[in-house]
């Protein structure tokens, strides 16, 4: 009778019966351990973790339901088969409890208890099949994903080699990237060299995982003759084309056992690396943690990736040798005649041209966004980039070969060959939109750009192929949308632009309002200057002491305060009307700043604001709309009056002064004006709001809320910015930031 690889724990006390249970148990398993009381199965349980036990309810010293109980603390898994010859259903009800697959009454029958032992051990057997077949599927996708890795890493080496070339950084990079797709410890290069006329091996690149030690700079593994001890084996292993790996404490003999276990190493892999045809050094991953069993497919996927190391180092050493055949015969040929030097020279510049523009065009049709094919006069495939074979959801031999249009869906077909017959001396470009499905059954939209070319003396088309899908399902919708949206986007956008010169008017208009005492007062003042000079001229005149050179005098005075008059005059006039078709200019900042304060300096004066102004070093030039930048000047100075006056107001500090400070300064290529205020601030919520349309803080009588939106809008239009720092309490700061010239 067969019996199963697994363990059973036989709890009993009555020595007849635990024989008798035993050999029934023996029958059918190859492991049974066998306990007298609770506490000894128990113990036998921690220490041997059986996979079925079968225990009496009764026993000494733990019985068996607390002995389950304390098994189950740590382990739910375990099967269970209960026994007694108690019939209350207490002790049934305690057992299901207890998580039991079976509860027998004794005396059991043999049978009974040989059927239902059997139908665990099938339970358990099957439970094991599923728990290896579950590890196996694991340990299949984690090769499966560590060759994806490593095959990943080899495609990236290789695109890095043929782009870059072979150097110490490419190769670091390359063992730097192999070694976190194998997650290997440590990752290494020997190459075969002579050293003091002698053939010896030594570690020239390395790349170590966290934790692990660096060999790099370990003088033992420098300069070691191929013919040593430890090499002598491996030499001969790896000039066949074999690889060396296993368990360092099983599968290597001692000499090299010693040199291994030294550098912690517990498995590794070693794989030649070849150079066209001879054996040039080895690629070798250390595992320093556990012991590692290497599948055929990272084997396989490790070849690669040696091998292109092999091509790469080939083609460097290649390369070392022309240059040096270039250079020998460079100096011969100088030796010999200046009519070949310079034959020699020209050949060089002409390869040097050509290697340029053959790399240039490598790199354009392998990394190209576009698909790129060659084809020969009929159409046939020769040659096509990455992203065409993706295009075609095939692979290269299914494709090359093969008529063009033939994978073009058949409605296509008629303008894609006529393109293909355009004579190449058409200086017009053709295009044709074809649609090609891909294997998956997608179709994809192309746009053919085909150029008549000479290929081995032959003609032949080099063909663009555009992906041109999203484009056209955009124009579909883009169709059906602009129907009639461009009427109505222009409709409302004449409704915006008038609103919006409606608004910055009649924030101008709001800017006057508040100034209009202000201008008064800058009128009077040259108007008392008249009416007093008038006087005087007039009181001359009458006591016949009016001189022609006192007149003169007058006069200038007078006209004087009649041009100041003018000024303020036109220059309101001009502020307040509509600047919509008024060009940008070249300005001072000072002269912006000079006009708004004239606007508003009496004002301030006469509600005790001391108005402060600090101008750049140097004078400090913009191009903007002078009027539509002073507008935005007076709306920060008329917000900053009205917070320093809130202030004032809830204050009761009969210290505070009311303040306003206009700065300018340059910064790079901008500048900056800054209206600093201490008055009652603003919070975060507030400040987030301000460039909001219609958003204020004021009440409805002393402002509308579109005074810092326009503002905002006028800097933008600009090409400058606007910024607002505030802290409740302490005041606020408006930062104005515009272009220089």
């Amino acid at each position: 009778m067969n019996t199963e690889n697994i363990t059973v724990l036989l709890v009993e006390s009555d020595d007849i019966l635990r024989t008798v249970y035993r050999r029934i148990i023996a029958g059918q398993t190859k492991h049974v351990l066998v306990a007298t009381d609770g506490e000894e199965g128990f113990k036998m349980f921690q220490s041997s973790k059986p996979d079925l036990i079968i225990t009496d309810i009764k026993l000494p010293v733990i019985n068996g339901i607390d002995m389950i109980r304390k098994i189950r603390r740590n382990d739910k898994t375990t099967r269970v088969i209960m026994m007694s010859a108690f019939i209350d259903t207490k002790y049934f009800i305690q057992a299901i409890e207890t998580g039991v697959k079976g509860f027998l009454t004794k005396p059991v029958d043999s049978t009974r208890l040989a059927k239902v032992l059997k139908e665990q051990i099938h339970e358990i057997v099957l439970e094991q099949k599923i728990k290896e077949e579950e590890i196996r599927r694991r340990e299949a996708e984690q090769a499966r994903e560590k060759s994806d890795n490593i095959l990943r890493v080899l495609s990236e080496t290789t695109a890095l080699f043929l782009k870059q070339g072979i150097s110490d950084e490419n190769v670091n990079s390359t063992l730097r990237l192999l070694g976190e797709a194998t997650h290997a410890s440590r990752l290494y290069i020997f190459k075969k060299h002579i050293y003091k006329e002698m053939e010896v091996v030594s570690q020239v690149y390395e790349w170590v995982n966290n934790g692990i030690q660096s060999q790099l700079h370990n003088n033992d593994l420098q300069n070691i003759p191929v013919n040593s001890g430890i090499f002598l084996r491996w030499i001969g292993l790896l000039q066949e084309n074999s690889i060396i790996l296993g368990d360092v404490k099983t599968d290597f003999p001692d000499i090299e056992k010693q040199v291994l276990e030294m550098q912690d190493i517990k498995s590794l892999l070693v794989i030649p690396v070849f150079a066209e045809n001879e054996w040039w050094g080895f690629i070798g991953l250390d595992e320093c943690e556990k012991v590692r069993q290497w599948s055929d497919v990272e084997i396989n996927a490790l070849r690669l990736v040696a091998s292109n190391i092999g091509a790469a180092f080939y083609r460097k050493r290649v390369e070392y040798q022309l240059i040096s055949l270039n250079a020998d015969l460079e100096s011969r040929v100088k030796e010999r005649t200046k009519e070949l030097e310079l034959e020699i020279t020209e050949r060089k510049r002409a390869e040097i041209l050509l290697r340029e523009s053959e790399e240039k065009y490598r790199l354009i049709f392998e990394n190209a966004n576009d698909g790129i094919l060659l084809t020969d006069k009929q159409g046939k495939i020769l040659m096509l980039n990455p992203q065409m074979i993706e295009i075609f959801g095939l692979i290269p031999r299914d494709v090359i070969g093969k008529s063009f249009c033939g994978f073009i869906d058949k409605p296509f077909r008629d303008p894609a060959k006529s393109i293909l017959r355009i004579d190449s001396t058409n200086p017009e470009p053709v295009t044709a939109d074809v649609i090609i499905t891909h294997k998956n059954k997608q179709k994809h939209w192309l746009e053919l750009k085909p150029t008549a070319i000479n290929w081995d003396n032959n003609k032949a088309f080099l063909i663009f192929a555009s992906e041109i899908t999203l484009r056209k399902k955009a124009q579909d919708e883009l169709n059906k949308l602009n129907l009639h949206l461009e009427n109505r986007v222009k409709t409302e956008v004449r409704k915006v632009e008038q609103q919006q010169q409606l608004l910055i008017q009649k924030s101008k208009l709001e800017s006057m309002g508040e100034l209009s005492a202000g201008l008064a007062h800058e009128i009077n003042q040259p108007l008392g200057g008249l009416s007093m000079g008038l006087d005087n001229i007039l009181y001359k005149l009458n006591e016949n002491e009016l001189t022609n050179e006192y007149l003169v005098s007058k006069l200038t005075v007078l006209f004087k305060d009649i041009e100041r008059i003018r000024s303020i005059i036109n220059h309101v006039r001009v502020f307040s009307r509509d600047q919509q078709n008024i060009q940008k200019e070249k300005i001072e900042v000072k002269k912006i700043i000079q006009n708004s304060v004239s606007l508003i300096a009496n004002q301030f004066s006469s509600e005790n604001i001391t108005l402060t102004i600090e101008y750049a070093d140097k004078p400090v030039f913009i191009h903007v709309n002078q009027f539509r930048i002073e507008q935005v000047l007076l709306n920060l100075l008329s917000n900053a009056k009205y917070a320093v006056n809130k202030k004032s107001a809830l204050s009761n500090d009969t210290r505070y002064k009311k303040n306003v400070t206009i700065k300018v300064a340059s910064k790079a290529k901008m500048m900056l004006i800054m209206v600093e205020d201490n008055g009652v601030g603003m919070n975060e919520e507030v400040l987030c709001k301000i460039f909001d349309p219609f958003f204020s803080t004021k009440d409805s009588e002393s402002g509308t809320g579109i005074g810092l939106s326009i503002s905002y809008g006028i800097i933008k239009e600009s090409n400058g910015n606007i910024i607002a720092q505030s802290i409740p309490g302490k005041g606020t700061t408006m930062i104005v930031e515009l272009p220089t010239i």
